[in-house]
């Protein structure tokens, strides 16, 4: 069964691991389940970021890098240090991380939100947040939707987030909208090309900045 495949299970929790020989940057997705699928088998995080895991296998596909996807899981990965999600990371031992979920469009103040944490982490976020906005403007897909990079102004602060907080690499928490993951909503299917879309403009920005 190929990757794509096995995003689209809804009955199995499933760690997916993509080892490639760069690791100076890893893609990570800690709440995948196919669209369709509301919910995951977790008390601390029961809302799944649907259709997650295809935006992050393509990212790391265009950036020739790492990838590890939580699918269904029954944990709330991200935020324990011992977990095999973030063990893998640790493993790998990145210069940056880059974590794809996504949100409802509920409580966002921008249609996608980018956290690295507070302090002087902060400027690496808002740094991000201002050249995709500058590259939306030339894109007809993506110029209609926002970015926040701003720690003070978020809503996704990822502030109990192990794998973005602590200086180990450049973290960047990136929340997306609905429109950005799924076609309609309550509908299975894959990512609207927009998705994609937004994954090539931020690889090309992520390669800019840190060179990886």
């Amino acid at each position: 069964m190929d990757e794509e495949a096995l995003l689209e299970i809804t009955d199995l929790s499933l760690l997916l691991i993509k080892d490639r020989p760069k690791k100076s940057i890893v893609v990570a997705v800690p709440h995948h389940a196919p669209a369709g699928k509301e919910t995951l088998p977790c008390l601390e995080h029961q809302e799944a970021d649907e259709n997650s895991g295809f935006i992050g296998r393509y990212l790391a596909e265009q950036l020739r890098c790492c990838c590890v996807i939580a699918c269904n899981y029954p944990i709330d990965s991200n935020k324990f240090f011992r977990s095999d999600y973030s063990m893998q990371i640790a493993a790998w031992n990145p210069k940056v991380l880059v974590e794809i979920h996504g949100h409802n469009g509920k409580k966002a103040r921008s249609n996608i939100e980018i956290s690295s944490g507070p302090g002087e982490a902060a400027g690496f976020s808002k740094a991000l947040a201002e050249k995709l906005s500058a590259s939306f403007r030339g894109n007809d897909a993506l110029r209609k939707f926002t970015v926040g990079g701003d720690y003070e102004t978020i809503y996704y602060k990822a502030s109990a987030t192990v794998t973005i907080s602590g200086a180990r690499w450049i973290g960047y928490h990136i929340e997306l909208p609905p429109n950005l993951r799924k076609m309609l909503e309550g509908l299975e299917g894959r990512p609207p090309k927009a998705g994609y879309d937004f994954c090539d403009v931020l690889a090309a920005a992520l390669q800019e900045i840190h060179g990886v």
